[in-house]
């Protein structure tokens, strides 16, 4: 992986898609990449978030999704429709993160999310 004079992320198997996602309600996003990041944190929650995926044809088995999410309060990032994952609850000012991979039908979490600050 490098960073380019532009400060794009090049990643050595295509491009990494950016999703940002609201402040509130559900988040219908399309996967279109093998590597998607999810970004919660430039627009803090500030009610609970439902995501949902749903995956273009050339998206392949082993895609991988990070999720990044900071909330106001106490607010929750539930994950819905095309990915299975425990929910978030947040805490005032802080951020989750957690990794999903794709199986070619859904996507699963790697893991539980962990507090990064």
């Amino acid at each position: 992986m490098a960073i380019s004079g532009s400060n794009t992320i090049d990643y050595p198997f295509g491009d990494i898609a950016t999703e940002t996602l609201t402040a509130t309600g559900t988040q219908a996003i399309s996967i279109t990449e093998q590597v998607t990041y999810i970004d919660g944190v430039t627009t803090k929650a500030t009610g609970n978030r439902t995501i949902t995926l749903t995956f273009a044809t050339n998206v392949r088995a082993g895609a991988r999704i990070f999720v990044a999410s900071k909330t106001n309060a106490t607010e929750t990032t539930i994950f819905s429709t095309g990915c299975t994952a425990p929910t978030i609850t947040g805490e005032a000012g802080k951020t989750y993160c957690v990794e999903l991979f794709y199986n070619g039908t859904t996507a699963y979490a790697a893991g539980t999310a962990v507090k990064v600050d």
